[in-house]
């Protein structure tokens, strides 16, 4: 436990230090939440279906908003048969398949837009790891919870800690 929680302050005190969590602090876009609130992000489905996504310039709006309205379907009967997700091409594995040689568990993490320049590369990397300690530390917490253990008090927890867009 004690090396789980040294490990988890270290990272914590990175993200911190380098401001990660506050990089796109200045987008309006990005969601930003009230301190020591619950946090709450007001969106409806025709506003999130709208939108515009930058990696899903060879998918079509109209296919995602008929995924989305099969998918209610299927909820209400499940005698309706989805079609198939087409999120696999758009995988780091799909669009450059030495992936499956060079780096074989990262095959179904998102490609990169491949008009980006360096910078944006480097800034969505930023996110993700922004977005994977996130979800490290939020699984920690609710394992400590299950199991009694004290809560650790980590910069990351705090949702107007993070301005991170993360879609």
């Amino acid at each position: 436990m004690t090396r789980i929680h040294a490990t988890l302050n270290t990272l914590d005190s990175i993200i911190r230090s380098l401001s990660i969590s506050y990089l796109d602090a200045n987008d309006p876009t990005a969601s930003t939440f009230t301190r020591n609130a619950v946090p709450v992000v007001e969106v409806s489905p025709e506003q999130y279906l709208s939108r515009p996504q930058p990696y899903l310039s060879s998918i079509s709006m109209p296919l995602l908003t008929q995924q989305y309205v099969q998918q209610q379907q299927l909820a209400i009967d499940p005698t309706v048969h989805a079609a198939s997700c087409p999120c696999d091409s758009l995988s780091l594995g799909f669009q450059w398949p030495e992936a499956q040689t060079q780096v074989p568990l990262w095959v179904a993490t998102p490609m990169w837009n491949r008009e980006w320049s360096e910078g944006e590369i480097k800034k969505e990397e930023c996110r993700r790891l922004c977005w994977s300690a996130l979800m490290l530390v939020s699984g920690h917490s609710s394992f400590a919870a299950a199991v009694n253990w004290r809560n650790l008090d980590l910069f990351m927890v705090e949702p107007s800690n993070v301005r991170a867009f993360i879609d």
